[in-house]
Formats: structure tokens, C-alpha cells, sequence
């Protein structure tokens, strides 16, 4: 198999890299001579990179400039002398890539902006592509999994959370780390930060101030000023995951300032997932 050099100067212009990207992978469509791992057929079951290739040290999902943005941690064995690794998208675009410096076997690839959109990588059945010494190959890389609700806290049950503020308790029943990316309350955005959660990982998504007391007169307040109980509907989004919807009523409490508090038991209201899009 002939094989097309990407230079490692990182100053080369992105739609060189992409067309030379896009020639390579063809190639590598066509035969195996070189190549050491493949992918498994798109069947939608592929695990996390490290274990589809022994190049794969490991990856992780990790948030990023303060908070606003997620990327993937690739950590790749020495004996390849890595020189580049891309997402490549299911459609054949290259979403993100970088180069390794000499010696560098660890790098990270945005997820959550692509090098010709501010738009997430969707969810789907992508390849990462990496080049080393004398390795070129594509490896399976999946992104969505399951999530289940498991309950609903006050923030004074959780030791990260402020006074006032809920916390919406999911758990990652899949095999791929995702991220909640949303909340919502009645439909309306609520709070957007990234919330990694790995495989067998329950986290608690919080809703800032939702149970926060104050003075004057709960805007929830029945007519006659004092009690109410409202039947609230919480959403969690994923970034390629399905979301989590439970209904949950909280007390308004008017006769002594507004105090709101949790009452009864959540209902689960929508909670299917998928791995991935078929």
C-alpha cells in the first residue's frame, strides 16, 4: 500500500491535512497491508478506543477553558512515534486533529467545537485516525450511551452544592462516558455546563437556587398568599445521549417569608436512551 507523509509542521494549511487525510483514508478503505487494527463494521457496540487498539493507551472525556468546553484525551504508546491523530466523522469530515511534538504521546481533540463549526460532535459511529512510525490506522470511536434516574437531592445533601440549589442524580449504565450539557425546569433552560460521567459513574446534575428561600411573597403562592404545590418537570440533557425528564412538586411556603421545599416522590417522565443512532 502507498502510503501519503503528512508533514509534522503544524503550520500546514487545515485543507491540505483534510485532503491529504481524505486520500489516506481511502486508501486504507481499500486494503489492510500496514494496519493493525480496523473497525469492527459500525454495529454500534464498539467500547471505548483502548480496548479496539493495542496503540490506545487511553482516553478520557475532560472539561476544558474553564468549563465551556469538553475534549477527548488521547494517550498513545511510545513505540509508535505518534505524529497525528484526527476524529473523523461518520459522514468522512475531519471534526478536529493535532499533531504530537517529538516525544509527546498525549494530546487532546476538541469535542465540542469542530475546526470548521462551533458546533458539537454529533452523536454517531466515528473513526479516530492516527499516524505514527510505520502505523496508520483507524479506530472505532462511538459516542452515546444509557443513563437511568436514580433519585433527587437538596443541595445541603450534596457537599459541592450551595443551600437552595437541587441536584438531579443520574447514573451512566452504558459503556461510553458522556456528558450532561443542560438542564431544564417546565421546558425553559435552566443552567448549560458539562458534566462528564463515566460508565458505572452516578453524578448529581445541579438546578442553581430552585429551593433557595427568601423574604417577601413566594411567586408561586396560591391565591390566598400562603401554600402551594406545583408540580415541576426537571430535564437533564446529554451531549449524545437521550434525555432524562422527572417530575418533581415542590411547597411554597408564603406564611413565614417564601420557604420551598421538596414534596413526595419523583416520576420518571421520559427515560429512554440509546448507544447509538442506527
Amino acid at each position: 500500500m502507498t502510503k501519503q507523509d503528512i508533514p509534522r509542521n503544524s503550520s500546514i494549511d487545515r485543507r491540505t491535512v483534510l485532503g491529504l487525510l481524505s486520500g489516506s483514508l481511502a486508501t486504507l478503505a481499500g486494503c489492510s497491508e500496514g494496519l493493525s487494527d480496523s473497525s469492527d463494521g459500525g454495529g454500534g457496540n464498539a467500547g471505548p478506543p483502548e480496548e479496539q487498539s493495542d496503540y490506545i493507551e487511553e482516553t478520557s472525556i475532560e472539561v476544558v477553558e474553564n468549563g465551556r468546553q469538553l475534549a477527548l484525551e488521547v494517550a498513545v504508546t511510545d513505540e509508535i512515534d505518534p505524529s497525528l491523530v484526527s476524529i473523523i466523522t461518520e459522514s468522512g469530515r475531519e471534526f478536529s486533529s493535532d499533531y504530537f511534538s517529538s516525544g509527546e504521546t498525549r494530546t487532546r481533540l476538541s469535542l465540542t467545537e469542530g475546526e470548521d463549526s462551533y458546533e458539537p460532535l454529533p452523536r454517531g459511529q466515528h473513526k479516530l485516525y492516527l499516524r505514527g512510525a510505520d502505523v496508520e490506522t483507524e479506530i472505532p470511536l462511538e459516542l452515546g450511551t444509557s443513563f437511568e434516574f436514580e433519585e433527587v437531592i437538596p443541595g445541603t445533601e450534596h457537599p459541592d452544592f450551595v443551600d437552595g440549589s437541587l441536584g438531579v442524580v443520574v447514573r451512566n449504565v452504558g459503556q461510553r462516558t458522556d456528558a450532561a450539557s443542560q438542564t431544564l425546569l417546565d421546558g425553559e433552560t435552566r443552567s448549560e455546563r458539562f458534566v462528564p460521567v463515566e460508565p458505572g459513574e452516578s453524578v448529581a446534575v445541579k438546578f442553581d437556587f430552585l429551593l433557595k428561600d427568601g423574604p417577601g411573597i413566594c411567586a408561586r403562592a396560591d391565591e390566598a398568599g400562603e401554600i402551594a404545590e406545583i408540580d415541576h418537570r426537571l430535564t437533564v440533557n446529554f451531549l449524545w445521549s437521550d434525555a432524562v425528564t422527572v417530575a418533581q412538586t415542590i411547597k411554597y411556603n408564603n406564611t413565614d417569608g417564601c420557604k420551598k421545599s421538596l414534596v413526595g416522590e419523583p416520576e420518571v417522565v421520559t427515560e429512554t436512551s440509546t448507544e447509538t443512532d442506527t
